[in-house]
Formats: C-alpha cells, structure tokens, sequence
C-alpha cells in the first residue's frame, strides 16, 4: 500500500526485537542509576537514550539509502532535531527522575514503553513523510504525556497510602 513504511530490519518482529532489547537496556540503566540524585539520574538517563534514539534516526536513513527529506535546509532540520531532543530528553529524564526521587515503578516502565515505541518508529523507514517532525510533534508529546500520567497516578496513589512523605 503506497505510503507505508517498512521495517528496515527486514521483518516487523525482528523490528520489535531489536526496539524491546533498547528499551529494557534504557529502562535497567534507568534503575542502575537510581542511588545517584535525581537530577543526575535524569541526566545520565535522558541524554543518553535521547542520543541513541536520534543517531539511530540518522543511521537508519543512511544505511538504507534512503533519501533525507527535504525540511527546507539545515536549520530546519536541526530545529527538528533539537525539538526531538528536547522532548525524548524530557520523557527519558522524568522518568528516571522519579524513580530515583520516589521510586516509582512507573518510572523504567515508562521509559521502556517510550523508547521501544520511538525506537519502532524510527526503525521503519519510507511512506509519505519522515517520522522526525511527526515524533516530534505528534507521537513525542503522546508519550510524554503518558509517562506523566503513569507516573502522576503512581505518585497520588502512593500519597494517598501515605507510602510518601510531602
């Protein structure tokens, strides 16, 4: 069907594979990093997994051959990229920020949902668009969203058994 992407990989299952086995390796870094402080926690987590994410954005684009879009000039694209940045890091980060602060649970959990999705995405390749721009406005903000909500939930239920302090 014209406009479909297709797994660079080959199969969609080795797709899925390949994007699981990051997402658990960013989801036990996420706990590895735990007895640092937050902060640096999000940090060490955030940047780490933000840049893997976007240089397999690029890798993937150049190993297949396949033409870069055209987003009107370099600027453009790095304004792309810096937005792609600035969301994963936010995703990544606060996710690791609150297991490290709270411990939530929700927090490698949700960062294994976000990078094993983005990194499904960005390993599919072709259709009518590029996946940065619509990550990056679209699927990126969905999954921030999402790792709020899980871990937002996770904090209020844990408030409410009195298993935080203020």
């Amino acid at each position: 069907m014209p406009g479909q992407p297709w797994p660079v990989l080959g199969s969609t299952a080795v797709t899925v594979v390949v994007a699981g086995s990051a997402a658990l390796v960013a989801a036990l870094a996420t706990v590895r990093v735990a007895d640092r402080s937050p902060r640096r926690a999000a940090a060490l987590v955030g940047v780490p997994v933000t840049v893997a994410s976007l240089v397999l954005w690029w890798a993937v684009r150049y190993w297949a051959a396949y033409p870069f879009p055209d987003y009107g000039g370099l600027h453009l694209l790095a304004a792309w990229l810096a937005l792609a940045f600035v969301v994963a890091v936010a995703q990544a980060g606060f996710a690791a920020y609150a297991f490290a602060r709270w411990r939530l649970v929700a927090g490698p959990v949700a960062v294994f949902a976000t990078v094993a999705a983005t990194w499904y995405l960005f390993l599919r390749i072709g259709g009518e668009t590029d996946i940065l721009w619509v990550w990056a406005l679209f699927f990126g903000p969905i999954l921030s969203a999402a790792t709020a909500l899980t871990v937002g939930i996770e904090y209020a239920a844990r408030r409410s058994a009195g298993e935080l302090g203020a």
